[in-house]
């Protein structure tokens, strides 16, 4: 268990653009961090990774504050904070291959 550094020194390339991306409502560096067709799941429930993105994160205006990284930056806590949800003890877990995220699992726990 490492307490996490801010976004730019997260440990994992893809994640640390995913959420310098978020911070910053930048979609296409958002976009670019997925492969294509990667899943993702909220809650354990699967859902559509673009219709997600748009409703939670650019819509809402989404962001993840980082308060520990695990799994040499694969596994995030923290708190995602919106304008429809302030959610502490969120997780935010990636499977990555070839430099791309392949699935994120997000939730809270």
């Amino acid at each position: 268990m490492t307490a996490a550094p801010p976004p730019e020194e997260l440990s994992e390339p893809v994640v640390r653009a995913l959420v310098v991306a978020m911070r910053d409502g930048d979609r296409d560096a958002f976009y670019a961090a997925f492969a294509a067709g990667a899943e993702l799941t909220d809650d354990g429930a699967l859902q559509d990774l673009r219709s997600w993105a748009e409703r939670e994160v650019f819509e809402a205006r989404g962001r993840l504050e980082v308060a520990e990284e695990r799994q040499h930056g694969r596994y995030l806590l923290g708190r995602f904070r919106s304008d429809r949800a302030d959610l502490h003890g969120t997780y935010w877990h990636f499977q990555i291959a070839d430099g791309r995220i392949t699935r994120l699992d997000v939730g809270q726990g």
